[in-house]
């Protein structure tokens, strides 16, 4: 019985000690991999948003109820061209090589989602339903043209 007593304390010792030890320390600086996963994110959470915007829209919400969701598209789209940095092309993803070796028209791509995002969201705060309509199809349309130019196809569905 006192050899299951103290099984027993050393097992709730050893518990104790180990919701208090310290976690092993985290490289402040994110590997390749966080940056592709940080990016894959970016692009479901990107396409969640215009997927609320585009139904809010088409709903009659009120447009300056969606200048925070747009606003956020816009901080989004202005930094993820940074999200593929050279140390990121040897990860797996679905990201074509012409995203590194042709730097000058995937910036331009780029570019063009940033403007068009930036204008979806001073349409909403502007409350403007023409300038609204208007730059959300321009995000789709840049969307779709930097997917075409620079992201390979998803795999096939085993069928």
């Amino acid at each position: 019985m006192n050899a299951a007593r103290l099984a027993l304390c050393g097992a709730v010792l050893c518990a104790g000690a180990a919701l208090y030890a310290k976690p092993a320390p985290r490289s402040v600086s994110p590997s390749p991999q966080d940056i592709v996963t940080t990016r894959q994110a970016g692009m479901d959470m990107s396409v969640a948003t215009l997927t609320l915007l585009k139904n809010a829209n088409a709903n009659g919400a009120p447009l300056k109820t969606l200048a925070f969701p747009a606003g956020g598209l816009a901080k989004w789209a202005g930094v993820l061209p940074t999200l593929f940095s050279d140390n990121t092309k040897g990860v797996a993803s679905r990201a074509r090589p012409t995203v590194w070796t042709d730097r000058a028209g995937f910036q331009a791509k780029a570019g063009e989602f940033t403007t068009a995002a930036k204008a979806l969201a001073a349409a909403a705060a502007a409350d403007d339903k023409p300038a609204f309509d208007a730059a959300l199809a321009s995000v789709g349309a840049s969307c779709k043209g930097c997917h075409d130019s620079y992201q390979l196809p998803p795999p096939a569905k085993p069928g």
